[in-house]
């Protein structure tokens, strides 16, 4: 799915009640907005994350840490560096295991089933026949679930990264707030 643009959103296990919305395009990044009681951005480029300073706060608070960002950091995006690259929102796991008793329609399209080992984090990918192409994804973590469906595949998005100016590490955000 790297290789091609494309459009997702639905709900996230990640902030209850939220909503998220992803566009990525090989050639810009990822974007990805949240809505909801938490809302933010995150982008993503050539392996550097860029999380809204509210965003961030709220997935630290979510962890039980007490984290309150200034005023003058809510337009300030929080940057990390991962390995893994940018398709690490989108990508699926190498430990998926076919599961055809969970195959079925999505949209009118028929689409294979492919699901996580049973645990407290369970996902089931289904990818469109004949397409090869990720076209729903049904999550659940530590009770809370998601379904995320995929779209607009090879229409190509527009967005810009965060400015530099706009940017700090996680170091420099607990400085800046005091923790």
């Amino acid at each position: 799915m790297s290789k091609e643009s494309f459009h997702a959103s639905g709900t996230t296990t990640a902030f209850p009640g939220a909503t998220q919305e992803t566009w990525w395009d090989p050639q810009h990044g990822l974007h990805m907005r949240v809505t909801g009681t938490v809302s933010g951005d995150v982008y993503c480029k050539d392996g550097t994350s860029y999380t809204s300073a509210p965003l961030f706060a709220a997935a630290l608070r979510q962890r039980g840490q007490s984290v309150t960002v200034p005023n003058r950091l809510a337009d300030t995006y929080v940057t990390s560096t991962t390995t893994s690259g940018c398709d690490m929102y989108y990508r699926i796991p190498e430990v998926v295991r076919a599961a055809p008793g969970r195959d079925r329609l999505v949209d009118g399209r028929r689409a294979s089933a492919f699901e996580t080992p049973a645990g407290s984090t369970q996902d089931v990918y289904f990818l469109e026949d004949g397409q090869l192409r990720l076209i729903l994804v049904e999550s659940t973590r530590s009770g809370r679930t998601s379904t995320t469906s995929y779209d607009s595949f090879g229409k190509p998005s527009s967005f810009e990264m965060p400015v530099a100016g706009r940017t700090m590490s996680v170091e420099q955000f607990r400085a800046a707030i005091g923790g």
